[in-house]
């Protein structure tokens, strides 16, 4: 049997944001490691089961942005947005839920 998670529009946009503050945040020298970069889509969908109804079109990109920033404590993320993304009961759950998933070190592909 085959299993393929096709990502909505909506959790595409979620998941290409939240590579670009990676990329931002480390760097892109190096080749990110497939495995790494699977599980990190992995909870960035996991994130979005529980958050999805507070996020829109308006603010999705934003929310991958500040996701990587917020559960890694990058000294940004949901907590400083302004209310022009999320209102203030909003943002102070989405940063709480994004510190559950805990810190993500970043995996590169090994250089043969």
């Amino acid at each position: 049997m085959t299993y393929i998670i096709k990502p909505s529009r909506k959790e595409d946009k979620f998941i290409n944001a939240y590579f670009e503050a990676v990329e931002f945040t480390e760097g892109n020298e190096r080749k990110l490691c497939v495995v790494w970069e699977r599980e990190q889509i992995i909870e960035c969908l996991a994130f979005m089961v529980s958050a999805v109804c507070y996020l829109s079109d308006d603010n999705i990109e934003q929310a991958g942005h500040d996701f990587w920033l917020s559960r890694n404590k990058h000294g940004a993320g949901f907590w400083d947005s302004d209310r022009t993304y999320y209102t203030e009961h909003v943002r102070d759950w989405l940063q709480r839920k994004s510190e559950q998933f805990g810190e993500s070190d970043v995996y590169y592909e090994e250089v043969a």
